[in-house]
């Protein structure tokens, strides 16, 4: 089943008079043209919106025909870029000739030369010639080329193809899903593992000696599953693995890939970003996969960015698929993009990158493909079981993806649809008592049998998964009553109103295009204000969605529907279907009510010197928490950007956040792993940049960096404006939903000029004497839009 390729090799390399787009190597010769990249900021923050998943609630309400234009225009303007002029025509030249010798013509794409054009999703690259896709087909295969010196032989694998799984989630990071990723790997691959082609081994501890001893046995597949990122101070990309404490180990893509080049038979690494592990709007793994192919590694795959639990699925499912079918790497990567294309509306099929060097295929796994097919039968039990699970855990909503799978293969199976309008009614999420009474487990959702063949465990190669991750803190308390109304607003100083935003929107998306995740709000901020020209005002009066906003929005964003507890609190959050943009313009927070950030708090004297003060907006959806912070403050000072844990003793916004704790006494301490105090200091160059700190032993221990937090500054007449976007799951939260009660407040910190310390605090919570004492924290309530 295996397919021949010619090789058309092009660079992009840059010269005196800009970049060019160089043919090194093809059936049809040499030859350059000028190449310019055809998006400004803007558009490409657009495109890589249009191209990540379906998370955003504005996003869904944009039909999935018009999401596949918006891609295929920005890949077809990309594709006109690089396929031009001569370098067009060398290509046309060498497709006739693959044509004629009934073979694939492969794309092998340099970008040594350019890294700036790194981060492009070249992947979605459309040829108008050809009228499609390249990459939609085995034909015409992109991968991503780098040079490397020592590239092993490959490998013959005889069954079954093993992959070793490393799932990392430090408890001093943002917490991953651990028990949830590993499930829908193991479901999704049941099929290929009971009928002999895969085996899935999944270490214990994601430690690097952990890592080292599993590697004196044979695997051909290390799958890594966690935090990934690029370190500016040694120039190469990083693999957050675990130390034996549990706490983060940052393993360079180098010291890595000793490991794994001299792995027997390892010839390829799939890396996989999981919800909160991008951690930049580069792609978090980029470095590390260049680093591992220039070792000798054959090939990595890597996620550009984060992908969604139904596209892990079929992804997951069918790479391993088609790879122990006997097809080349090349060819198997198509064909998982062909298969996420046609399975879902999204278009989430070019997520993945090929990264190679060399042009021999890393594996013959020809003895594979005479193995019999695998029944569908088996992999349908395996998700309807994980599904099952979901629902009687603490987060039914991860059995979604896995029925939806389920439905688009056998609509008829079982009782899929039945389930599915069950957990996506208003009514699913499960009631639970009260703060003071224990909980009781969620009800069982009415099935009316399980299929034949779940009742039994699942083959397993390591021990059964957990039904769900420990971690994440359990849904809030039931719901009473409307709460009163917030504290009438107050007016904003002189010199904060803004109008206008058509070049705020250039600059600040400049900033967007360092974190992915915020392109995905520019789309959601355009669709829900129905993208109003500058040169005429804009009706809406802030982010929140309107009484007719339709109800698959509000739920999408604010889960189901309910009462809202009523409780003493100044912070009462409202729900957004339209997330603000963070790009320092600040319009969308017009309307959302204020809460006073006026209560000195330290020091004991109450001395205020400079007289800070100032007033916070909050807004949330299922995503993110939201923070804006109005500071009035005379004289400036900036944090030192290399000290993240000391961002508290500049000038900086600061909150603590956790769960509920209204039942807990006012000397209770800090919630080892559950609480987290967030610091968004501001850095030189008029920038902010966030921080934070998890509670452990009884305090908050010195933290680090968190670029998950997209954060936006810019100064005032009387202080400055910060807003941030700050996601769940960095705070150790999941998807959130209206009712939930949390506890925490917001301060504002105060430096002394000459010696960089702390002069004061001031809070929205009078009665912050300690942090450390969540119980006499302010209730934080997820409610309702407004």
């Amino acid at each position: 089943m295996g397919r021949d390729y010619l090789d058309f090799e092009v660079s992009i390399v840059t010269t005196a008079t800009g970049q060019v787009a160089r043919v090194t190597d093809s059936p049809a010769g040499q030859g350059e043209a000028p190449f310019s990249l055809p998006f400004n900021p803007v558009e490409l923050a657009q495109f890589m919106t249009a191209v990540g998943p379906p998370r955003v609630a504005s996003r869904r309400l944009v039909p999935a025909e018009t999401r596949v234009m918006d891609v295929k225009d920005y890949g077809k303007r990309l594709g006109d870029a690089l396929l031009a002029g001569e370098v067009g025509r060398l290509f046309r030249s060498s497709l006739s000739t693959a044509k004629q010798q009934g073979v694939g013509l492969r794309v092998r794409l340099g970008l040594e030369d350019a890294p700036d054009l790194d981060p492009i999703p070249w992947e979605y690259l459309f040829d108008s010639e050809l009228g499609r896709f390249l990459t939609l087909s085995s034909q015409t295969p992109l991968v991503r080329s780098l040079e490397a010196l020592d590239v092993p032989a490959p490998v013959r694998v005889s069954a079954p193809l093993r992959v070793l799984v490393m799932v990392s989630s430090p408890s001093d990071v943002p917490e991953l899903a651990v028990a949830h990723e590993e499930e829908l790997l193991r479901a999704t691959t049941a099929d290929l593992v009971s009928s002999g082609r895969l085996e899935l081994v999944v270490l214990t501890q994601a430690t690097l000696g952990s890592l080292q001893r599993a590697l004196l046995d044979t695997f051909h597949v290390f799958h890594f599953i966690g935090h990934g990122g690029f370190d500016q101070a040694l120039g190469e990309g990083v693999l957050v693995l675990e130390r034996e404490d549990g706490t983060a180990h940052r393993v360079s893509a180098s010291r890595l890939g000793t490991l794994l080049h001299d792995a027997n038979g390892m010839q390829l690494a799939l890396l996989n970003a999981c919800e909160g592990a991008r951690t930049s709007g580069r792609d978090a793994f980029s470095g590390v996969a260049q680093s591992l192919v220039r070792q000798g590694l054959p090939a990595v795959v890597a996620m550009q960015t984060e992908i969604s639990d139904r596209a892990a699925l079929v992804f997951s499912h069918e790479f391993y698929s088609f790879l122990t079918r006997g097809l080349p790497i090349d060819a198997a990567i198509c064909e998982v993009r062909k298969a996420m294309a046609t399975s879902d509306e999204a278009s989430e099929w070019g997520t993945a990158v090929l990264v190679r060097s060399g042009s021999d295929q890393p594996f013959d796994v020809s003895a594979l493909g005479s193995m019999a097919e695998p029944a569908p039968e088996g992999r349908w039990e395996s998700l309807y079981a994980a599904a099952q699970a979901s629902l009687a855990s603490a987060t039914p909503q991860a059995a979604v993806p896995l029925l939806e799978q389920i439905a688009s293969e056998r609509p008829d199976y079982a009782d899929v649809t039945l389930l599915l309008e069950a957990v996506k009614a208003p009514d699913a999420r499960p009631q639970l008592p009260p703060p003071s009474g224990p909980p009781q487990p969620p009800p069982e959702p009415s099935r009316p049998h399980r299929p034949p063949g779940v009742t039994q465990p699942l083959p397993r190669v390591t021990q059964p998964l957990p039904t769900g991750s420990a971690a994440q803190p359990p849904p809030g308390p039931p719901v009473g009553t409307r709460p009163l109304p917030a504290e009438p607003r107050r007016p904003a100083p002189s010199g904060r109103r803004r109008s206008g935003t058509g070049w705020r929107w250039a600059v600040g998306v400049l900033a967007l295009l360092l974190v992915a995740t915020v392109g995905f709000m520019v789309w959601a901020v355009s669709i829900a204000d129905d993208v109003v020209p500058d040169d005429r005002p804009s009706t809406s009066s802030g982010p929140q969605v309107s009484p007719s906003a339709p109800l698959d929005l509000v739920v999408t964003a604010c889960g189901p529907s309910a009462a809202i507890p009523n409780a003493d609190a100044q912070l009462m959050v409202g729900c957004t279907t339209a997330a603000p943009v963070i790009d320092g313009s600040f319009d969308e927070w017009d309307g959302v009510e204020p809460v006073p950030i006026d209560a000195v708090i330290y020091p004991k004297s109450g001395a205020n010197p400079n007289g800070v003060h100032g007033q916070a907006r909050l807004l949330w959806d299922r995503s993110a928490l939201y923070v804006e912070v109005d500071v009035v403050d005379p004289v400036v000072d900036t944090v030192d950007e290399g000290q993240p844990d000391q961002y508290w003793r500049g000038d900086s916004i600061s909150f603590e956040i956790g769960p509920d704790a209204r039942n807990l006494g006012p000397r209770a301490g800090v919630r080892n792993g559950r609480d987290r105090h967030v610091i968004i200091g501001i850095v030189p160059g008029d920038a902010a940049r966030g921080a934070i700190n998890t509670a452990a032993g009884g305090d908050f221990p010195a933290g680090g960096g968190a670029p998950e937090i997209d954060a936006a500054l810019s100064r005032t007449s009387d202080g400055y404006r910060i807003e941030a976007r700050v996601p769940w799951t960095i705070l150790g939260m999941a998807s959130p939903t209206r009712g939930d009660v949390l506890a925490g407040q917001v301060n504002i910190s105060d430096a002394r000029l000459g010696p960089w310390e702390q002069q004061a605090m001031i809070s929205s919570n009078a009665e912050r004497v300690l942090q450390r004492r969540p119980g006499i924290w302010q209730p934080i309530i997820l409610g309702d839009p407004d």
